[in-house]
């Protein structure tokens, strides 16, 4: 599912580079958070709204410039846009 997220954002218009990079930071706070892929997409509703500015994990939305709040948001807009599909 990462590779399909990674060829998302490459079809809507972002850098190698930063798709790359999303898909990464997607990985790694599945891995932190001790959550499946499946988890967050299931959740992602409700997990977003923690990384978001006033969240409780707000600090580590805020993380290389919010790049985790904005991959999160990313791919809540790919969850979004594959169930709808």
């Amino acid at each position: 599912m990462l590779k399909n997220f990674e060829t998302w954002l490459l079809e809507n218009k972002y850098s190698a580079l930063t798709s790359a990079d999303y898909a990464g930071r997607i990985e790694r706070l599945c891995k932190k958070e001790q959550f499946t892929l499946a988890h967050l997409v299931e959740n992602i509703a409700s997990i977003l709204p923690e990384y978001e500015s006033l969240g409780e994990k707000a600090s580590y939305g805020r993380r290389s410039h919010t790049s985790v709040k904005q991959a999160l948001r990313k791919f809540k807009m790919f969850v979004t846009s594959e169930i709808s599909a």
